[in-house]
């Protein structure tokens, strides 16, 4: 499990469909690293189920912090090749501006 500060550079289409266990949805986002600036990481980061309900908020161009975990497919082609993919499943996004103004809305307490 990992966390950290990213850009959301592209927010990709919904992707929905019926299988052997029922209705499913998944959507994918692209990121961009705000701590290593002149060579930022890219990473696609996958939403599935009712984690797509995260992403409401959530627009181009805004800094947010995101909780996901490796995983690793295998699959077949269609020739019979076995092939992996490895999956960056994402569970819990949250936008980084809300946690300043909460923090500027408490030293005004003060």
């Amino acid at each position: 499990m990992t966390e950290r500060n990213f850009k959301v550079t592209d927010m990709l289409p919904v992707q929905q469909g019926e299988s052997e266990r029922g209705p499913w949805r998944s959507q994918d986002i692209i990121v961009e690293s705000t701590e290593n600036v002149q060579y930022p990481d890219q990473l696609l980061l996958r939403f599935s189920g009712n984690a797509v309900d995260m992403l409401a908020e959530v627009k181009v161009g805004m800094v947010v912090k995101a909780w996901w975990s490796a995983n690793v497919r295998q699959f077949k082609t269609r020739d019979g090749r076995d092939c992996f993919a490895q999956e960056l499943r994402c569970w819990k996004i949250e936008p980084v501006a809300a946690e300043v103004e909460t923090n500027e809305k408490e030293e005004k307490l003060f």
